[in-house]
């Protein structure tokens, strides 16, 4: 128990920007064994956009100035790693370039064209569907945004550990590609922890059409990885997890509509 508690401290300090005692850091251990843990972060870094969410109701602030505030504090907590990766996989394989060109983009920190225009959608998609969803059922969208933030880190440690690394070098590479059973773990645990509150609330199709929503996405985004770069890198972790969370926020957009 004492292990596992470690674990998600130690992926939390990854994906997050949230301190985490040092002591979780004891001896030497690959992150990768550490992915089934990686929705167990993702709640942790999306507790504080949704008590943003709350406060903004509380404030009785319009709801897109309350989604936009809820979105700003996940990506600060999270140091807008994943949006970081979506705008290097949009620069490196939004044009017609080659692998290892396409490679060799994606290490560049400045950013492009598509890298901007994939920023500016990913931030419209989700602000628009967590506006959607606090204008249609109130409070209950800042429960809905924690458990899409832990669903979809659940379907890129999936990605993670279904495709050969890309490089022998980057984050991914560094960390330790986790097995196939752990990344099967991860997207078990992130979809029971988005299934089973809503099936407890007695909405059969916002605890299906999301997971349904993102398994689709995650599915296609890797057959793109694999014709386009034959593996995945640190980014494209990053990217497949903006992709899960927008599929999974318009899963509950859909499923709660006209609740």
């Amino acid at each position: 128990m004492r292990e596992a508690f470690h674990a998600v401290l130690r992926v939390i300090s990854f994906l997050t920007r949230i301190p985490v005692p040092s002591t979780a850091f004891a001896g030497e251990r690959l992150l990768g064994r550490d992915a089934w843990a990686f929705p167990v972060a993702g709640l942790a870094a999306a507790l504080p956009a949704a008590g943003a969410l709350l406060l903004g109701n509380l404030l009785d602030l319009s709801v897109p100035t309350s989604a936009i505030g809820a979105t700003v504090v996940l990506v600060l907590v999270t140091g807008a790693l994943h949006e970081d990766g979506l705008a290097d996989v949009a620069d490196g394989l939004g044009g017609h370039h080659g692998r290892e060109r396409a490679l060799e983009i994606m290490k560049d920190s400045r950013i492009g064209a598509y890298g901007a225009l994939a920023l500016i959608l990913s931030l419209f998609l989700r602000i628009s569907l967590l506006a959607d969803l606090a204008a249609g059922v109130d409070r209950l969208a800042a429960l809905l945004l924690v458990l899409a933030a832990a669903a979809s880190r659940g379907a890129m440690a999936w990605l993670w550990s279904s495709l050969p690394l890309a490089k022998a070098s980057g984050i991914a590479a560094a960390a330790g590609a986790p097995s196939g059973r752990m990344g099967l773990a991860a997207a078990a645990l992130g979809a029971a922890i988005l299934a089973l509150p809503m099936i407890a609330l007695g909405n059969v199709a916002a605890a299906f059409l999301p997971l349904a929503f993102a398994g689709f996405a995650t599915l296609l985004f890797r057959r793109f990885l694999r014709r386009r770069l034959g593996g995945v890198t640190g980014d494209c972790l990053g990217a497949a997890q903006q992709l899960a969370e927008i599929a999974i926020l318009l899963g509950f957009a859909l499923a709660f509509k006209g609740s």
